[in-house]
């Protein structure tokens, strides 16, 4: 099968990239830098370097469209955000081939905190209680709700500009600094204390047919993950799929939890690759994207590990009494997502 990713620049969409190619496809890869990782990849057929999506978005589904009639592509697979303006002109795609996204509307709704929660309540699952602010007053009215508590753009990834009280993230950013509008609202949660677990499903057409949950026991600068180790948990499965049958998903999706006493209690959802595609074997991950079988979902098993080597040496030179811990994963012997044997030049 002929496949296109696309912004193949983080690790995730290298364990994309390569579970497909050992797995014998033919992967084509764009991206808008030419220096980005995923492109360098020995199972790279064909690297294409497009417009943006953000600031070009008709020249660069132009371009999709192009490299799809070109090479005769069987499938496409959003690797980053550019996901929103492919599912923008998902039926204009999807005239020539296989896009594996949802809907726009579907996106926007799992991707937006509030709407998250809403329909996170909707299914009966856990999460802290949450209120949405649209200025700067029922902003400071909400932080008095929660003796403990932590904030996020609706529309926000990664950690960026989170705000709390508590934990080694309290007081980073300060409260003045906040700005919630009507047209760019925030989220304010109580906090919840529990172990961050996060998990990466594929779906096709409202079920899971592949999925890994996963921890991270190294991060940097207390945020994002920088080793990743798959965890047997399967509430994590049961929870993806309640989430995409109710939405009919199709592609991509990860989400954000808190492993408490009384059970997983959910963060976010991220309508994209994670890490987690790294822990995934090429026969699983392959076989439930181009032969999905949604009886019999591949689920990765308990023990596989990946971690990034470059943001290692990173966080021992920003936190030099990390360096312990740090040392101890460089040379534990995981593999380094980045490069790896006879595939080194991505990193």
């Amino acid at each position: 099968m002929k496949v296109l990713l696309t912004s193949v620049r983080l690790p995730h969409a290298l364990g994309v990239i390569r579970n497909l190619g050992r797995a014998g496809h033919e992967v084509y890869a764009t991206d808008t830098f030419r220096t980005s990782p995923g492109l360098s990849s020995k199972y790279v057929k064909k690297s294409i370097i497009t417009a943006s999506p953000v600031f070009e978005t008709l020249q660069f589904i132009e371009q999709l469209e192009k490299a799809v009639q070109d090479y005769e592509i069987d499938m496409l697979i959003p690797c980053f955000e550019e996901v929103f303006y492919i599912a923008k002109h998902r039926e204009q795609l999807s005239a020539l081939t296989d896009v594996r996204c949802p809907s726009f509307e579907m996106l926007a709704k799992l991707h937006n905190k509030e709407s998250f929660a809403d329909l996170t309540r909707s299914l009966s699952l856990p999460i802290p209680e949450t209120r949405t602010v649209t200025s700067e007053d029922e902003l400071r009215e909400a932080i008095e709700q929660f003796p403990e508590y932590f904030g996020r753009a609706a529309f926000s990834r990664g950690g960026v500009e989170l705000f709390t009280n508590t934990g080694p993230l309290a007081g980073r950013i300060p409260i003045d600094e906040i700005h919630p509008t009507p047209e760019s609202p925030w989220v304010v949660q109580e906090f919840v204390h529990g172990e961050d677990l996060c998990s990466f499903s594929f779906a096709h057409h409202g079920e899971i047919v592949a999925h890994c949950t996963y921890r991270h026991p190294l991060t940097i600068e207390h945020a994002g993950g920088i080793v990743f180790e798959s965890i047997d948990e399967p509430e994590s499965l049961a929870i993806a799929q309640a989430y995409a049958r109710e939405t009919e998903f199709d592609g991509s999706v990860s989400f954000d939890y808190l492993k408490t006493d009384s059970g997983l209690h959910m963060v976010e959802c991220n309508p994209r690759p994670c890490a987690g595609v790294t822990l995934m074997s090429p026969e699983g991950f392959s076989g439930a994207v181009t032969n999905p079988d949604p009886e019999n979902p591949y689920v990765v098993p308990e023990g596989e590990s990946m971690q990034i080597d470059s943001a290692i040496i990173r966080n021992m030179f920003r936190d030099p009494q990390e360096i312990p811990e740090d040392l101890h994963y460089l040379f534990s012997g995981t593999k380094d997502v980045y490069a790896q044997k006879g595939d080194r030049l991505p990193g």
